[in-house]
């Protein structure tokens, strides 16, 4: 009895160490893969949020007790140069947290917004990823629906361009957002709600108003460090 306790053991101990040095090799081989798949993530969402911009330097600012990552972007236009700022906003939704890399001009005006991470309730707060078809639904039918060659921005996220981020965004309930919706909801600095997902609507929402704020603070912090080494 003793020998099959002890040989029942000694298998589970070994069958443990294999899976634990398997899975500390695995997880060293595909580290780096993973870590390349972010960065591209990441360049990809930096082109989508300040288009038309060349991207600058990636600075890290401590503000409060976090560090605080975001880009610069510059354009050239006649004789001045307009300034864009990057900066990544990051808040629970309903099923995790919601990361969003959200880019804006000097004034707070939202250029773009990219989502980059989201674990939410597909068809609910997964929408936040849901391109509109380009298509009319007569077109669809009749078998007369054609493809632009164009990847469609997810409706969701398209309707924060143009939305002051350093002013309070307000949120609407008028279902699915669309272009002929944008002038009204501009007027007032809203933005539609998934319906059913108000939740993760809120969560976007309100990271990109943290974020602003975040990005102004280390922004004056950097400005001040310039000033006092002289440039």
């Amino acid at each position: 009895m003793n020998a099959s306790i002890l040989r029942s053991t000694l298998i589970l101990g070994l069958t443990s160490f294999i899976a634990t040095f398997a899975l500390s090799h695995i997880k060293a081989i595909t580290y780096p893969v993973i870590q390349k798949q972010e960065r591209q993530k990441q360049e990809n969402a930096l082109a989508l949020v300040l288009p038309g911009y060349t991207i600058g330097e990636e600075r890290t600012a401590a503000v409060g007790r976090a560090n605080f990552t975001y880009w610069t972007g510059q354009k050239a236009g006649g004789n001045t140069t307009a300034k864009a700022y990057a900066f990544i906003a990051e808040k629970p939704g309903y099923s995790g947290a919601i990361r969003t890399m959200v880019g804006v001009d000097e004034k707070g005006t939202v250029l773009g917004i990219s989502i980059i991470r989201q674990s939410e309730t597909p068809g609910l707060g997964a929408r936040v990823l849901e391109a509109a078809s380009r298509n009319t639904f007569f077109q669809v039918v009749t078998g007369r629906a054609h493809e632009t060659g164009e990847e469609p921005s997810p409706w969701f996220q398209e309707q924060f361009r143009g939305v002051n981020a350093a002013a309070k965004i307000a949120i609407f309930k008028k279902g699915d957002w669309n272009e002929t919706m944008r002038d009204e909801l501009l007027l007032k600095n809203g933005v539609s709600a998934i319906t059913g997902a108000t939740i993760t609507t809120k969560a976007v929402k309100d990271s990109i108003e943290v974020g602003m704020a975040t990005l102004r603070i280390a922004l004056e912090e950097h400005a001040k460090a310039q000033e006092a080494a002289g440039k």
